[in-house]
């Protein structure tokens, strides 16, 4: 495979999806045009079990929503186009690991740092919405989160719902996530039956936070609680109390208010939820501050 896409070189892989590669890429040139490292996501030579045409149209697609957008909570999408017979798309990089690796690996931490992981997540969301674009499909491997933890951005707008006019259909109506082994479904009960809209993500947004706060929320007064590991944290609840529990923190010692927040969040009924991400963010910031 040609290693050059415009001016940037490919290194190491840094994401393999089903039908791409993400590669960090660097640039030689005094004044990069996108700054001296980048991602970069390359369609695959040979697609498997799947039109090829239709997904170059999808990746087309993705770009041209996601170049919409410039937000410190989004990944930007700075270009795309056909480089040396390959497709691919240019991207900021983000030095880190998305949400589902940081969730999956050792360590627990404070309530807040968690709360303010949600909140950056929503911010990003309000953004999103702001131009008429549904994400419909936050989930921890969406966000891409720094080393640092300072740093969170939503990524990947391959099933996104745009504006469109009466006759236009949204191209993926049911898509959403579910993660097997844990039960965790992130698309909301109406987006499962193919309707979609903000508050959809709003939904899933409020079922990445409560797990984000069950799994890696660090409980000091209870011995070898955090030593637990994700699938023995989740599994715990899940198995043993999930159809007691509105959400998976419930029986944690978090803030009442906090559980409230997520409980409207993550209602089975779209107009008992938040109806907008700037309500969602208003809620937070409110909590952040009363409690800080």
């Amino acid at each position: 495979m040609a290693k050059n896409f415009s001016e940037y070189y490919l290194a190491e892989k840094i994401g393999v999806g089903a039908f791409a590669i993400v590669y960090k890429a660097y640039s030689q040139l005094q004044k990069p045009t996108y700054g001296k490292i980048v991602a970069i996501k390359v369609l695959n030579e040979k697609i498997q079990g799947a039109s090829e045409s239709k997904v170059i149209k999808q990746f087309e697609r993705e770009a041209n929503i996601a170049m919409q957008l410039n937000h410190e909570n989004v990944v930007k999408v700075f270009n795309w186009g056909k480089f040396n017979g390959r497709y691919a798309m240019i991207m900021e990089y983000v030095e880190g690991k998305n949400l589902n690796e940081f969730i999956h690996e050792p360590g627990k931490y404070g309530f807040p740092t968690l709360v303010e992981i949600g909140y950056k997540i929503a911010c990003g969301l309000v953004h999103i919405h702001s131009h008429g674009i549904v994400h419909k499909d936050i989930k921890p491997e969406n966000v891409l989160i720094t080393n640092d933890l300072k740093t969170v951005k939503i990524t990947d707008f391959g099933i996104a719902k745009v504006p469109r006019k009466w006759w236009q259909r949204d191209l993926f109506e049911r898509a959403g996530s579910e993660r097997r082994f844990s039960h965790i479904s992130y698309a909301a009960p109406e987006q499962k039956a193919g309707h979609s809209d903000i508050r959809s993500d709003i939904y899933s947004l409020g079922v990445l936070i409560d797990e984000l706060i069950l799994v890696k929320l660090s409980i000091p007064d209870v011995p070898g609680k955090n030593e637990q590991d994700y699938f023995r944290r989740i599994s715990e609840v899940i198995f043993k109390y999930r159809k007691t529990l509105r959400i998976l923190s419930e029986n944690l010692s978090i803030p009442e208010d906090f559980k409230s927040i997520l409980r409207r969040a993550t209602h089975d009924d779209p107009s008992m939820r938040f109806q907008t991400a700037t309500e969602f963010v208003f809620a937070l910031s409110r909590f952040i501050e009363e409690s800080g």
